[in-house]
């Protein structure tokens, strides 16, 4: 599934999969637990912030990414670094997982969606790119209005944050829809709409299509064998 103009200039570029590959013999049987270790990552403090500042606060953190054609060895392991605080603190990856794969998430073991969700993980730090990535030669190549709150469901579990990202350099303006879920921690980013183009949708359609025609160890496989070329 190709991922439209829109969604490489919005603030996340997150991409782990393909569904393009030639089948090769006989589909693999469902299940298998990934290889992949878990890290040991800090524990995240609680935050009392709304998800409307949640969302300026990660604004804020992005814009200490490095960018330029010569990063020095420390920016290079700075930008390392602050990806990995992003993409473990600021979205709720097991969230976004359940979704993505839908009703291939209920038949797994927890042991399995445990290991997943830290494969998927894993690929996000390597693949996420930020917007300032992607926009290049000028100061600040972009602006941000933030427009709207809402809450998404009664209890107040569940928001949705709309910003509209302005590219003037490119005449190009992006409406950019966070959805957060409240955790003991916090709001955390389970869902990135751009111009009606959602991140959980675009996933579940390749994660359902893999599945489908080999099972969800072949997906596992092609996550893990990515992760691989990465290193």
């Amino acid at each position: 599934m190709k991922q439209p103009l829109s969604m490489m200039l919005a603030l996340f570029l997150l991409t782990a999969v393909s569904c393009r590959k030639k089948e090769e013999g006989v589909p693999k049987p469902e299940g298998g637990p990934s290889s992949v270790v878990t890290p040991v990552v800090p524990e995240r403090p609680v935050s009392p912030l709304t998800p409307m500042e949640s969302i300026k606060d990660l604004d804020a953190k992005v814009e200490g990414y490095k960018t330029g054609s010569k990063l020095t060895p420390e920016e290079i392991e700075h930008n390392r670094r602050l990806k990995e605080e992003i993409i473990r603190g600021t979205f709720d990856i097991a969230e976004l997982c359940r979704l993505a794969l839908a009703g291939h998430w209920e038949p797994l073991s927890q042991a399995e969606r445990d290991s997943f969700v830290h494969l998927m993980t894993s690929l996000l730090e390597r693949k996420a790119i930020f917007s300032k990535e992607q926009i290049k030669g000028e100061e600040k190549p972009y602006r941000i209005v933030y427009r709207e709150e809402k809450f998404l469901d009664p209890e107040k579990k569940r928001s949705q944050v709309t910003t509209t990202l302005y590219v003037p350099s490119k005449k190009i303006d992006l409406n950019i829809n966070y959805h957060l879920t409240k955790g003991e921690k916090g709001w955390s980013i389970y869902d990135v709409i751009v111009d009606d183009a959602s991140l959980v949708e675009n996933y579940k359609f390749q994660f359902d299509t893999i599945i489908r025609k080999n099972g969800f160890s072949d997906l596992v496989s092609r996550m893990e064998k990515k992760l691989k070329e990465m290193d």
